[in-house]
């Protein structure tokens, strides 16, 4: 028994932990956030595979705790008429052509990206070469859409990344670029939360 605790604890003292940082880079927000009227409907959710299903899933969750049974999600309401692909950052004449096709008050545009994956959950590399920079880093934009206003009410945009030490012989411990997403949605939902009226 002491045999096994003493190889667990030199193993922890060799296994190093890569924390990851969330920086929001662009933030905008026109007023606090009124969940209590009209009609919001929730765009199909722009993620990667791997995690579109869980962060689809907390984001419904989330929303509907705000607007109850205003929520509507995109796939699963009939009678809506929009592209495929709505983009981020509309302007006035695209707005206005989302409010003609969906009838709804607000919008709600979600897009998560991946922007760089270099790093495994648990990493076993040697990572020794001065010039190279080891990675996982995601995007994820969450924008709201007054659509009787013609506006956008609120957009944000978080960068998460974790990234290992470089010259380091190290094994690490690190978060998926999912687990990236995950968290920088929650990020941005605990600032919407505050801005809720």
């Amino acid at each position: 028994m002491k045999k096994i605790a003493i190889i667990l604890l030199l193993a922890l003292q060799l296994m190093s932990c890569a924390f990851p940082t969330y920086v929001s880079i662009d933030r905008k927000i026109k007023t606090g956030l009124d969940f209590h009227n009209g009609k919001w409907l929730l765009n199909t959710i722009d993620a990667p595979y791997s995690t579109d299903d869980k962060l689809t899933k907390t984001v419904i969750k989330d929303f509907t705790k705000h607007l109850k049974s205003n929520l509507n999600y995109l796939p699963k309401t009939r009678g809506v008429l929009l592209p495929g692909n709505i983009p981020l950052n509309p302007n006035r004449k695209e707005i206005s052509d989302l409010k003609t096709g969906s009838n709804f008050d607000y919008f709600i545009n979600i897009k998560a990206t991946v922007v760089k994956e270099q790093i495994g959950i648990i990493d076993f590399n040697t990572h020794n070469s001065p010039n190279s920079e080891y990675r996982n880093e995601v995007k994820v934009i969450v924008e709201i859409y007054d659509l009787n206003s013609l506006e956008i009410i609120y957009s944000n945009t978080i960068n998460g990344s974790v990234q290992i030490v470089q010259n380091s012989n190290d094994f690490y411990i690190a978060k998926t670029t999912n687990g990236l997403i995950l968290g920088a949605y929650k990020k941005i939902m605990k600032d919407i939360n505050r801005k809720t009226i």
